[in-house]
């Protein structure tokens, strides 16, 4: 579950940097092109993003402390 979250943030920021290079004026039609092959949408999966969060966000919740 944790590798397929970090996979669905990667694909999330690809694609919104994917969609900032194709909103450039100076892109070329090929540019275009490929940067339209690299937008993606991931699958949303509440029930894994819940247990990811709950498992190890959460769970590490006060178990650092900075330094002073």
């Amino acid at each position: 579950d944790l590798i397929d979250q970090i996979f669905d943030f990667m694909v999330r920021d690809f694609s919104k940097y994917a969609l900032q290079l194709y909103s450039k004026t100076s892109n070329t039609k090929v540019q275009q092109v490929f940067c339209q092959l690299m937008l993606s949408k991931p699958k949303a999966y509440s029930r894994r993003f819940e247990k990811v969060l709950n498992d190890f966000a959460y769970a590490k919740k006060d178990s650092y402390k900075m330094n002073s």
